[in-house]
């Protein structure tokens, strides 16, 4: 069985690493954002491409980090 890299559990993980709160990068990602989007988005195995580049953006880290980080 294949496994899968689970990116909203890698959104959380490089955004605490960073220690950015789900507020900031809520507000960071504009004004449709909110802390429960956020918390909902985390939760998500698979994000869309273009929000993936928004993020990474914003946490300043490559889109690949986000994409292959593999605990």
């Amino acid at each position: 069985m294949e496994h899968k890299i689970h990116q909203g559990r890698n959104v959380k993980r490089f955004r605490e690493m960073l220690g950015i709160k789900q507020e900031v990068l809520a507000f960071d990602l504009g004004e449709d954002w909110n802390q429960k989007k956020i918390s909902l988005l985390e939760q998500k195995e698979v994000i869309d491409n273009s929000l993936l580049q928004q993020i990474s953006k914003v946490l300043k880290i490559p889109v690949e980090a986000i994409e292959n980080f593999d605990e």
